[in-house]
């Protein structure tokens, strides 16, 4: 058997609630019990409760030669018991959705037990605090919405990190660790913690940073380990820590620069250009801004304008004799378009660019018209497009 699904509904409730959850859950592992026997290779079970109860997967499903791929999920409050950690399995793929597991066994167990495990997806799991990955197989790792204090995590075959530690509840008080010198892809969503250390990442391809600091966090780190991606993602917060008053002299090796904003105001112009100096070798880039207009829109206007192409040229931005592709959000104001005549008039190898604006607004016919009036210098595409 290949696969093999339960989608289950508890309906237990009442004064014969206990009767009637040891009798689904004995239903439940017996089915399991026969999968084992077809030599089921992946198990996927899907579990909606009406209150929280605890779930233990047989020992015989670990111990299958056969066995190498688990999804569980829980709508609702379900503990899932940690397997010893003596007990080892042919396990490769597991993932864990809205599960609370109380027994921190679970994280050496995957470390000592699972020795053939290649992707941990951990999905709002609850429960764990203190978590430690140590795993000479595992290539992918995902944590999204754990309420983690601290999390180490290393292997000499991890290729791809994706962390997103927005809800911790404290995280001055937490820290991370990334021992991975040979990963590829990175994205990292949260809060700037206590303690952060990426390590050395040499191979970095791909990363993506959304972080809430301020511009007292020092970010050197964080920056000394991923200046050498060639694909970078960024937000407001995490740029303006980052390049704040020039600090971050190393240059840049990336290829394609995304970056999101609510706005392209005035205080982050500048801060953008000190990101584009630092990059000889772009392109590809994008500005997405997510806000069109703020509560007072002559004040949005005024905040997000004031930066020509004047100012864009006196830059010396060496990377747009390589710039092949541009995509630019349009908020307020006149920054943008700027920018993009700036673009258009001075970048000799370009082949699209894309301005999008938001619908209802009249920028459309502001931006058709700025764009004919450009010299433009070389035999781009020009789309403009609505935000849908």
């Amino acid at each position: 058997m290949q696969r093999f699904y339960i989608n289950w509904t508890f309906f237990t409730r009442g004064v014969n609630k206990g009767i009637e959850e040891v009798e689904e859950k004995y239903r439940i592992i017996s089915w399991i019990h026969n999968a084992v026997r077809c030599n089921v290779e992946e198990l996927n079970l899907n579990f909606t409760a009406c209150g929280g109860f605890t779930f233990v997967l047989p020992s015989c499903l670990y111990q299958s030669q056969s066995f190498k791929s688990l999804v569980l999920k829980c709508w609702n409050e379900m503990t899932l018991e940690a397997p010893p950690v003596s007990l080892s399995c042919n396990l490769h793929y597991l993932q864990l959705t809205s599960v609370r597991i109380v027994d921190e066994r679970f994280c050496k167990w995957i470390s000592s037990s699972c020795k053939c495990i290649k992707e941990l997806h951990l999905i709002q799991v609850k429960g764990i605090k203190n978590m430690t990955i140590q795993s000479s197989s595992l290539e992918i790792f995902k944590s999204v919405g754990m309420d983690l204090v601290e999390l180490n995590i290393s292997g000499q075959k991890l290729i791809f990190i994706d962390i997103n530690w927005k809800f911790c509840s404290s995280p001055g008080n937490c820290s991370l660790n990334i021992c991975a010198p040979n990963l590829e892809a990175l994205t990292w969503v949260g809060k700037v913690l206590n303690s952060q250390n990426l390590g050395k990442l040499p191979n970095l391809q791909s990363t993506l940073i959304f972080l809430q600091p301020t511009v007292d966090h020092n970010l050197s780190g964080v920056f000394s380990s991923i200046c050498r991606t060639k694909v970078l993602g960024l937000n407001e917060n995490t740029m303006k820590a980052m390049f704040k008053e020039c600090s971050m002299q190393a240059p840049l090796d990336i290829l394609r620069l995304v970056i999101v904003l609510p706005s392209f105001s005035n205080d982050i112009v500048p801060i953008t250009a000190s990101v584009l100096r630092r990059t000889g070798y772009l392109n590809s880039l994008v500005i997405s801004t997510s806000k069109p207009f703020r509560s007072d829109p002559k004040s949005t206007l005024q905040s997000s304008s004031g930066f020509d192409m004047g100012y864009w040229k006196l830059q010396n931005l060496t990377f747009i004799y390589q710039l092949k592709d541009v995509s630019i959000d349009l908020s307020s104001g006149s920054n943008e378009i700027e920018f993009a005549k700036y673009i258009l008039e001075n970048a000799p190898n370009l082949k699209k660019i894309v301005i999008r604006h938001h619908p209802g607004s009249q920028q459309s016919n502001i931006v058709v018209g700025k764009v004919t009036r450009c010299k433009i210098i070389s035999r781009a595409i020009i789309l403009i497009q609505e935000i849908r």
